[in-house]
Formats: structure tokens, sequence, C-alpha cells
């Protein structure tokens, strides 16, 4: 367990935080809703980072993670990330079908935000070699749905995860 509090509490908003600083123009949505006002607005579903381009009047979601950082046992192709890859693709193609009724709903709990589109993005430590083992997954990343984001994580959160994910492999065994 301790090593999903480090990847949640420190190395996934270290991403979070990569990420904002790589879309300069982006804020946090504030006040940051509520798990139910998630639910609500993203038909059941809740991103893990969400921003604001108020210049662009886009909205920004992303799914993050660490998952196949250190590839598997067997090689860089990780079966539990590919699986991320895939569901954030099925969500997000959700999302993009339902763009305007999200947008909607989203005006309904915020209704001073002037947002007239989304933009979809899979958040990836940077080095993560799983997405270069993903084969005719990483075609996913070409169709418009969503975006791949490799975030550079400062050496010493880059040292912590990997021993989370290391620690969290051996538990495993």
């Amino acid at each position: 367990m301790a090593n999903t509090t480090v990847l949640k509490n420190i190395i996934e908003p270290e991403l979070e935080r990569g990420f904002f600083l790589k879309y300069g123009h982006l804020e946090k949505m504030r006040p940051k809703p509520t798990n139910a006002e998630l639910r609500d607005i993203f038909m059941d579903m809740e991103p893990d980072l969400i921003g604001v381009g108020s210049i662009s009047s886009i909205l920004y979601i992303g799914e993050i993670t660490t998952s196949g950082y250190l590839g598997s046992r067997r090689g860089d192709f990780h079966i539990g990330a590919a699986k991320k890859v895939s569901e954030a693709f099925s969500r997000f193609s959700l999302i993009n079908h339902n763009k305007t009724k999200i947008l909607q709903r989203l005006h309904k709990y915020y209704p001073s935000l002037k947002l007239h589109n989304i933009s979809c993005h899979f958040i990836v430590p940077e080095g993560a070699p799983f997405i270069k083992a993903l084969g005719y997954r990483e075609h996913l990343f070409k169709v418009g749905i969503m975006e791949l984001d490799k975030i550079t994580l400062p050496d010493d959160v880059k040292k912590l995860m990997i021993g989370a994910l290391a620690s969290s492999r051996e538990e495993m065994s």
C-alpha cells in the first residue's frame, strides 16, 4: 500500500504539475469539482487531470499512469499499461462523441466558463519503455482522440517512482 500512496500522492501530482508547465496557458479548474460533479459531467468517469485553457476556450482532461514504466520481466511490453492505453482511448472516445453534452453539463456547474472544445491527453513519465512496445496500439494516438504527453520528472521524484514501482513488482511476485 505504501507504494500506491507514493505513486498517488507524490508521483501523479508531479506529472500533473509537469503537464501544466508544458501547456503554460492552462489553469486548474477552480473550485475543483467534487467526485459527484465529475461523474455527472463526464458520464460516470473521473479524469485524473482537468485543466482550463481560458485563452483557447478548451477543456483539457488527462489520464495519468506510471504503469509499465519498468516494462515487464520479459521486456518493455507491459500488459497493464497497454490496458490503460486502451481504456483511456475508450473513455476519451465516449467523451469526444458526447462533447456537446459534456460541455453543457460543465456549464451547469461552472457557468462563467466559456469552453468550446475538449482536448484529451494520456500522460506518462518520459522514458516509459512500454510506449515503444505498444505495437499496433500506438495508432490509438494518431487518430485524433487523445494525445500522448511524456513528462520529465525531476531526478529525485523519478528515483522515488522507480523505487515504488520496483517494490510493487516484488510484492506481486
